[in-house]
């Protein structure tokens, strides 16, 4: 946490009671389903996508309303630390108001650098396109070298927000439990991210929030790391598959840790993830019973 002490000393009283006003205004301010809630899950989705995608990337810190003039959203890897405010509003500017975005955006960036925090930026997102058009072609040039602007939707709702976006439905179905969910799937993933943020209000890895998520909302997510073929060797046993090899005509994976199957035009997903004790004593049971077709297997499945 930043210290009152060192605001002061670096940026002066008025200053320093600014920063403290801004701090116990975010903290009041952070509840309930607001669009920063919605930014900073959609943060959390972009960034366990790429993980899925490049397992060895960098695992960012995710935090809202972050110490700092720029509070909203903070993120950080070891090379980089972003922050983000979000104005939901259909009318912005650089300029207005007694604290305005220029002022607080150049403040966080000398802020940043007494903190010695690798890489700063700053980004200010907004509802529409065309208002980040705007903004972005009126950067002040005195933070233009360190600030971007970037257009995130605003919808009443999470359901509407997934529905009107290919670009976070496609995130999400990389994260959902099974291959290509269909968009009713869809929002129940965004909803357990949310949720996982809402439960680390003092912020997290990606990795940590996804882990969350799927503690508070058991298989609603996939399993991570995103190795699919670990989940193959590292939890079906060598007993369960040859008795599956065995039964003509079936089909069976565990890519994003949930056991499916399927077969002469039937399909099926195990309702626990390959690492639960369910999914032991299924695979036990599997074994016990020995099925030697396609039916009787579907006989032994909860």
């Amino acid at each position: 946490m930043v210290e009152h002490a060192d605001i002061e000393g670096w940026f002066g009283a008025e200053i320093a009671t600014y920063f403290a006003n801004k701090r116990r205004g975010g903290d009041a301010g952070n509840k309930g389903t607001r669009y920063e809630d919605h930014f900073v899950a959609y943060k959390v989705a972009e960034a366990a996508a790429a993980l899925i995608d490049a397992p060895s990337g960098a695992d960012p810190h995710i935090r809202s309303q972050a110490d700092g003039f720029v509070d909203d959203v903070r993120i950080a890897i070891p090379s980089a630390t972003d922050y983000y405010q979000l104005k939901n509003a259909d009318s912005v500017n650089w300029s207005s108001g007694e604290h305005p975005i220029a002022t607080d955006f150049a403040l966080q960036f000398r802020l940043s650098r007494h903190l010695d925090e690798p890489g700063p930026s700053t980004a200010l997102v907004v509802p529409t396109a065309n208002l980040a058009a705007m903004l972005r072609k009126n950067i002040p040039g005195a933070i233009a070298a360190h600030t971007q602007v970037r257009h995130f939707p605003w919808a009443v709702t999470l359901n509407r927000l997934v529905l009107e976006s290919d670009t976070l439905r496609n995130l999400l179905r990389k994260l959902a439990s099974v291959e290509n969910a269909s968009d009713d799937v869809l929002p129940g993933v965004m909803y357990a991210l949310m949720n996982a943020c809402l439960e680390r209000p003092e912020g997290a890895t990606a990795l940590e929030l996804f882990a969350q998520a799927a503690k508070l909302f058991p298989n609603q997510l996939r399993l991570m790391p995103a190795d699919a073929d670990s989940f193959r060797y590292l939890f079906l046993r060598d007993a369960f598959m040859r008795v599956l090899a065995n039964i003509e005509g079936l089909s069976y994976g565990a890519e994003r840790g949930f056991f499916h199957w399927s077969g002469f035009g039937t399909s099926g997903i195990f309702e626990s993830d390959v690492s639960s004790d369910a999914f032991k004593a299924f695979q036990d049971e599997v074994v016990r019973r020995n099925p030697a077709t396609f039916e009787d297997f579907e006989k032994v499945v909860p």
